[in-house]
């Protein structure tokens, strides 16, 4: 889960021209299409509904296809370091260098937005974007209401995974007016116990993924004021919570709003 993002090169960038690039990573590739670098793009895995790309679609992010990677000759290789680990010791096999972008907070996303920039050849257009997105976040901040809310945010139920400080998502909650009653865990994506989850007793929990026992049916769970209160928030889109790149201001407004509806 937790987002450290490669960039791997074939050659040094002084000496590219029209640089080739092919992106195994969503959040990646909805920057350079929020840029206007998707020209550079030869190849992407599958955005899974977005954005709508005109490329090869070199795999899926958890099964990239190295042998078409390779047959596109790209330049520069997008890779996230943690989820696609076992894929770096044969990319790096091939001799390329590797470089590394690693969002941990709202503003280390802004930062990989602009360093991509860099290497599509779009800095101004990134730095036009990272403007846009710090003057919407300074509007909520303005915007928020002073009185919090406490959330558990769940990824999945078993294991019981949620978030922790180190997470960017933690952040994005706190931005959104929420408290994450998991904040105080350093590990980015904690597994938890169900009685930690009751002993906290969060006014909301967001559930982002299928197919699960609901809150509401869960031994002991009756009494947590969210269950009680019915604040369980099911249709939040998980992309917009957990690709670091630019639509995050969008996912602290579905954070947000879904704050605003418990009151």
């Amino acid at each position: 889960m937790k987002s450290k993002i490669l960039i791997l090169i074939l050659f040094p960038l002084s000496l590219l021209g029209d640089i080739r690039v092919i992106s195994l990573v969503p959040s990646i590739t909805e920057i350079i299409y929020a840029i206007g670098g998707e020209e550079r793009l030869v190849g992407v895995v599958d955005p899974e509904g977005y954005p709508d790309v005109d490329k090869p679609i070199v795999g899926r992010f958890s099964s990239p296809n190295i042998e078409k990677i390779y047959a596109l000759s790209p330049d520069i290789v997008f890779l996230e370091i943690d989820a696609q680990r076992r894929f770096h010791g044969i990319i790096t096999s091939l001799g390329m260098e590797v470089r590394e972008i690693a969002p941990q907070s709202i503003e280390e996303i802004f930062a990989g937005i602009i360093e991509v920039g860099k290497i599509v050849g779009r800095e101004r257009e990134a730095k036009i974007l990272t403007d846009s997105l710090k003057r919407e976040l300074d509007e909520i901040r303005a915007q928020r209401d002073k009185k919090r809310k406490t959330v558990f945010l769940e990824l999945w139920e078993n294991p019981l995974i949620t978030i922790g400080k180190s997470s960017f998502i933690n952040q994005m909650i706190e931005e959104a007016g929420g408290i994450n009653i998991t904040a105080d865990i350093e590990t980015a994506y904690p597994v938890l116990s169900a009685e930690l989850v009751v002993e906290r007793n969060p006014d909301i929990i967001i559930i982002t993924h299928k197919g699960t026992t609901h809150p509401t049916e869960r031994i002991g769970w009756e009494g947590v004021t969210a269950v009680k209160n019915g604040n369980i928030v099911e249709d939040l889109d998980i992309n917009l919570l957990v690709r670091p790149g630019p639509r995050v201001i969008e996912g602290i407004k579905s954070l947000r709003k879904a704050i605003e509806d418990s009151y």
